[in-house]
């Protein structure tokens, strides 16, 4: 399944057999170095890593209710502390395209949608959670940010240790008291450490309604 297509999600949801799912974890995700528009005319950064796992979500959450408890992760970054969200020029068509820029906004994004999932759903047995891997050693990190890597490689965590929070929020039994936390390294942390950062509320619910739009 590609997460940047929703024809390609459609047909993944479509072929998808079980009547009840316990755990959705959304974590694909691309940083790209160059602007890209996927088929459907988005950004590929933002299709990927907001609008992807907005829809997978949204589509799925009968079979996530139907689960006698249910927890979604959404799967964000500490690169998104310093970016307050933007949704303005969200294809770069305006200006000269920045990968980084990019990529925080929309991991901004992603822990916004995981709050007001939380809120929307709060009479569900459904957990949503979003968290953050610290920096680790993948091939996206190496050829996405290389510069970054070759400076920082030794200090990176290896995957196992970047997916250790991601399994500790699939199946353990403390996190179902939390609903829309933001977590790293099996604790619940600040989603702003920043001046300048927060979203106002007007954004949060244009966020919403522009996913809505482009998930139609």
């Amino acid at each position: 399944m590609d997460v940047s297509s929703i024809t390609s999600m459609r047909e993944f949801i479509r072929g998808f057999q079980p009547v009840s799912l316990d755990i959705l974890i959304n974590n694909a995700g691309v940083l790209p170095s160059k602007r890209m528009m996927t088929q459907e005319e988005v950004e590929i950064t933002w299709a990927t890593n907001v609008r992807g796992p907005y829809f997978l979500t949204t589509h799925l959450l009968p079979k996530l209710k139907s689960a006698p408890v249910a927890r979604v992760i959404f799967v964000s970054s500490g690169g998104m502390y310093p970016q307050r969200l933007d949704l303005e020029d969200l294809d770069w068509s305006k200006r000269s395209f920045d990968g980084v820029r990019a990529y925080a906004n929309s991991k901004r994004a992603m822990v916004i949608l995981n709050q007001m999932f939380a809120q929307k759903y709060s009479d569900t047995s459904i957990r949503f959670h979003a968290m953050h891997p610290g920096w680790v050693d993948t091939p996206a990190v190496r050829t996405s940010i290389p510069t970054f890597y070759r400076v920082m490689k030794r200090f990176l965590r290896t995957p196992e240790q970047g997916a250790d929070t991601i399994f500790y929020l699939a199946v353990a039994q403390s996190p179902q008291r939390k609903n829309g936390a933001f977590w790293f390294d099996r604790q619940e942390r600040k989603l702003h450490l920043l001046p300048g950062t927060r979203e106002k509320i007007e954004d949060r619910a244009k966020l919403w309604n522009l996913l809505e739009k482009q998930c139609k």
